[in-house]
């Protein structure tokens, strides 16, 4: 029979490593929250571009209703294709309940949110990924990969290029960030918002989220477990 001690201490281990992971979590988003924004304001230009075009054009003495109904169209396409895309950014601050992606495009989707801010600081991603249509987890690979590029960009500055490599292994794929040092000057980026993310926060995102995580001075392995394929992959 298990000492009542022992579930206790089991018990205390599990809260610790949960409230680890929510810390983690919330550092990540705050981390995430400044690139969040200036996509989501940046899907909004065109939009408010050809309003003020068709507004200018209806106070026309002879509106040209041909251009007027291209505008309206492009208007109307422009609109549902920013509503998707800030659908699919606010997933990152709640990602759907059972959502999976491919690793390819789920990889893709992390850099495109982090390469920005990380070459202003003298980083340049290398995806040097081949087309894996691996199933994984959304939200496991939207925490614990930018968790891992920013841990890896603030505990070993740069400038650096960071070469990503996948391969699938039994019952799931490995992951590999390697940073290779660069001879060259960052730009002038200003200093970051929140705390910097430490290897600490990467492995208790990792342990959340069932994703195996190791970390030695210029390499990041990460393997995911294969998931099983939505219908349709969510993003």
């Amino acid at each position: 029979m298990q000492n009542p001690s022992d579930r206790s201490i089991q018990t205390d281990a599990a809260v610790d490593d949960l409230a680890l992971a929510e810390a983690a979590r919330y550092a990540l988003l705050r981390r995430l929250a400044p690139t969040i924004r200036h996509h989501l304001v940046g899907e909004f230009q065109p939009i408010g571009m050809i309003a003020t075009m068709i507004d200018r054009r209806l106070q026309s003495d002879a509106p040209d209703l041909i251009h007027l109904r291209d505008n309206s169209a492009a208007l109307d396409k422009l609109a549902r294709t920013s509503a998707s895309t800030c659908l699919n950014l606010m997933s990152w601050l709640v990602p759907k309940t059972g959502a999976v992606t491919r690793l390819d495009s789920g990889v893709v989707d992390c850099l495109s949110l982090l390469t920005t801010e990380l070459r202003f600081r003298g980083f340049v991603i290398v995806n040097g990924m081949a087309e894996l249509s691996v199933a994984v987890t959304t939200a496991a690979l939207r925490s614990v990969l930018p968790a891992a590029l920013l841990a890896l960009s603030d505990q070993q500055p740069g400038p650096a290029d960071v070469v990503l490599t996948a391969a699938e292994v039994p019952g799931g794929v490995a992951l590999s960030i390697i940073r290779k040092p660069a001879e060259r000057s960052a730009e002038n980026s200003p200093p970051s918002e929140y705390r910097a993310l430490t290897w600490r926060d990467v492995a208790a995102l990792a342990q959340a989220e069932s994703v195996g995580f190791s970390q030695s001075e210029d390499t990041v392995q990460l393997s995911f477990l294969k998931a099983s394929p939505a219908p349709h992959l969510a993003g």
